[in-house]
């Protein structure tokens, strides 16, 4: 029977999970909330079911098997990982049937996971599902193995920054020859989350309490939000970034929509404009300071004083705690992973704030394909690593973790503790 391979990017807001078909080529995972949720009519659901069974979402709740980033209920993960197991397929029509004793499986968990979390991962991989053989890692060193498509050779990767910014935070995390150099891995805790809160905030202040609606949020991010490439201009000019967005009536929409010039609306629509609130909440991520704004705490002295370091500042710290002969290399190519990373304008504007800080001689470059999606590169990337021998080098079967304990995943994936 032929070894089959399961990569899983076990992501904080979405799971992304497929088998390697043997090709690469217009390959996608499964994405697969990572929840279990609450309808206002008191039905659970576990995943994507919520979308099936639920033509209003309002008041919907959602509990996360993560907590600052970290995995902490495997109660909650455990049925969210059999949802994702009873659907994963592997390309073709009918459904794949997972049988983890011949399953190779990747698995991706936060950097500098808790080891006792890690080791309770690890006892569920092989003493609960039983698989066969297992790597984990982070999904930052997965990205180095995919094939980007951009006419570069693919020794390009060999030094690489990979900035991924997700639910819970932005990671910037260095490559050199596909490792991980952790004394450059810095972390900015903005993600979609923190961005979903000040965005509905600012919406139920100015306009209606969407504070129940936690989709509708989610959705009014993604659909409007961009990253300013002159924030004080574009503030003088707001009036000109203005955007409608149609609220769901559960008729004719149930997620909502930005009016276009095209769209035809009755006396009954809801809807409201938004101007600065499009780019204000994105530019979080390098004025940090906004985000005691309006704030109860915003009066705390130690805070006010607080040296906060935005993205491009910790960017510039993670490449100069690199040796110094990786660092114009890792300037150089620089790959964007993550969802949140697709707010509009994300990389024009991070590339233009890099090129203010670091040498005028070196070369700022943002890898990117436009064939790919970055909220999936390191799924691709972990398909591409099950193509090759090295896998199973890195690898821990079955046998060698009820041989050597469940201290043994550890001393094999764990992050090297810094001197």
């Amino acid at each position: 029977m032929t070894k089959e391979y399961l990569v899983v990017d076990n992501g904080s807001y979405n799971i992304k999970a497929g088998f390697n078909t043997g090709s690469i080529e217009n390959i996608h995972p499964i994405k697969v909330q990572n929840a279990i949720s609450k309808t206002k009519d008191g039905v659970v659901h576990i995943g994507n079911e919520y979308l099936n069974h639920s033509n209003n979402l309002s008041g919907i709740q959602f509990k996360r098997p993560y907590e600052q980033g970290h995995l902490v209920s495997w109660e909650t993960e455990k049925p969210i990982w059999d949802y994702v197991f009873d659907h994963v397929s592997n390309g073709r029509k009918k459904i794949h049937e997972l049988d983890p004793s011949n399953t190779h499986l990747i698995l991706t968990e936060t950097p500098f996971q808790l080891p006792q979390l890690s080791s309770n991962t690890d006892q569920i991989v092989f003493e609960e599902y039983g698989f066969n053989e297992y790597y984990r890692c982070t999904p930052a060193s997965l990205v180095p193995f995919v094939e980007f498509g951009d006419n570069l050779p693919n020794k390009s990767n060999d030094f690489m920054l990979v900035i991924d910014s997700g639910y819970n935070s932005t990671w910037i995390i260095p490559m050199i020859y596909q490792t991980i150099y952790w004394e450059g891995v810095r972390k900015l805790p903005i993600g979609g989350k923190l961005l979903n809160g000040l965005l509905k905030e600012l919406i139920s202040f100015r306009h209606y309490d969407i504070s129940d609606d936690p989709v509708l949020i989610n959705h009014i991010k993604e659909q409007t939000s961009f990253l300013a490439d002159d924030l004080p201009k574009f503030l003088k000019e707001k009036s000109k970034h203005q955007a409608e967005f149609i609220l769901p009536d559960f008729k004719t929409t149930t997620t909502g929509f930005v009016r276009t010039k095209d769209t035809k609306i009755t006396p009954d629509t809801q809807s409201f404009k938004l101007t600065d609130e499009r780019f204000i909440i994105p530019e979080a991520f390098y004025r940090p300071e906004l985000l005691f704004d309006n704030s109860d705490i915003a009066s705390n002295s130690v805070l006010q004083n607080a040296p906060l370091k935005n993205l491009t500042d910790l960017i510039v710290d993670s490449i100069m705690a690199c040796p110094e002969i990786a660092r114009p290399l890792l300037s150089a190519n620089i790959s964007l992973v993550g969802g949140t990373t697709n707010i509009e304008n994300f990389d024009r504007r991070l590339l233009s704030e890099l090129r203010k800080e670091l040498p005028s001689n070196w070369f700022v470059r943002i890898r990117q394909d436009k064939g790919l999606n970055r909220d999936e590169l390191s799924w691709l990337g972990g398909i591409e690593l099950s193509n090759l021998d090295v896998l199973n080098n890195i690898s821990v079967s079955k046998k060698d973790y009820f041989e050597h304990g469940a201290n043994w995943c550890q001393r094999q994936f764990g992050f090297k503790n810094l001197s």
